[in-house]
C-alpha cells in the first residue's frame, strides 16, 4: 500500500501548492470590461476612424471616385491601427486592474490529466470538486483574464485586415481568391466566437459558484 500512499501524498502536495497559488486571484469585473469595451468605445472609435482615414484619402487624391475601395481601405487600416492601440490602452488602465491574478499560474503544479479535470469544471463539462474548488476558481479567473486580452487586442485585428482586401478582390473580379480571403474572414470570426464562448463559460462558472466559495460554505 506505500506505493498507493505515496501517490496520494504527491497528489496532495500538488494542489496544495495550487491552493497556495490561488490565494487572492479574483475577477473583479472583467465581464463588465469587456462589454463596455465592445458596446461603447470600439465601435465608436472604429467608425470614427474609418470614417476619417476614407475622407481623408479621398481628399488628398480628389478626380478619382472610382478608386473608393482603396480609399476605404485606408479607412480601415486607420481603423487597425487606432483599435491596436486603443485596445492596448484600455486593456492596461480598465482589464488589467479587473483581475487578481497571482504571479504564476494556479495550475502549474498539477498534472495534465489534473488541469484537464480542472478546465472541464469551468467548461461545465464535469461535476465541481468541492474539495479544490478554490483552485478551479482561480484558474477560472486567470483563463477569463487571458481570454479578455485576446477578445480586446487580437479579436478585432485579423478583420479589419481583410475585409477591405476582400473587397477590393472581389471589385476586381478576382472572385477565387476573394471568396478564398472570405472564408478566411469566416474561419476568423467562428475563432472569435469560441473566444467569447470560453469567457463567458468561465464567467457563468464564478457566479453559480460564488456562494458555493465563500468563507463560511468552505469544505472541512
Amino acid at each position: 500500500m506505500s506505493g498507493i500512499d505515496d501517490l496520494m501524498a504527491e497528489a496532495n502536495d500538488r494542489w496544495a501548492d495550487a491552493t497556495r497559488r490561488a490565494q487572492g486571484v479574483e475577477d473583479n469585473g472583467l465581464g463588465e470590461a469587456v462589454k463596455t469595451y465592445y458596446t461603447r468605445y470600439f465601435p465608436a472609435g472604429f467608425f470614427i476612424l474609418v470614417a476619417a482615414g476614407t475622407i481623408g484619402a479621398t481628399l488628398a487624391f480628389p478626380g478619382t471616385p472610382e478608386r473608393w475601395t482603396t480609399f476605404l481601405t485606408f479607412g480601415f487600416l486607420l481603423g487597425f491601427l487606432g483599435a491596436l492601440i486603443g485596445g492596448l490602452v484600455y486593456n492596461a488602465k480598465k482589464v488589467v486592474p479587473a483581475a487578481k491574478l497571482g504571479r504564476i499560474d494556479v495550475l502549474l503544479s498539477l498534472e495534465n490529466e489534473e488541469k484537464k479535470q480542472v478546465r472541464r469544471q469551468i467548461a461545465g463539462k464535469a461535476p465541481i470538486d468541492p474539495e479544490h474548488l478554490s483552485v478551479t476558481r482561480a484558474a477560472a479567473v486567470q483563463l477569463r483574464k487571458g481570454l479578455a486580452t485576446q477578445l480586446l487586442l487580437l479579436a478585432p485585428l485579423y478583420p479589419l485586415v481583410l475585409i477591405p482586401q476582400v473587397m477590393n478582390l472581389a471589385l476586381r473580379g478576382d472572385s477565387l481568391f476573394a471568396w478564398l480571403m472570405a472564408i478566411g474572414v469566416g474561419g476568423i470570426v467562428a475563432g472569435v466566437g469560441f473566444l467569447v464562448r470560453d469567457f463567458r463559460r468561465a464567467g457563468r462558472f464564478l457566479t453559480h459558484t460564488a456562494e458555493q466559495a465563500a468563507p463560511g460554505n468552505a469544505p472541512f
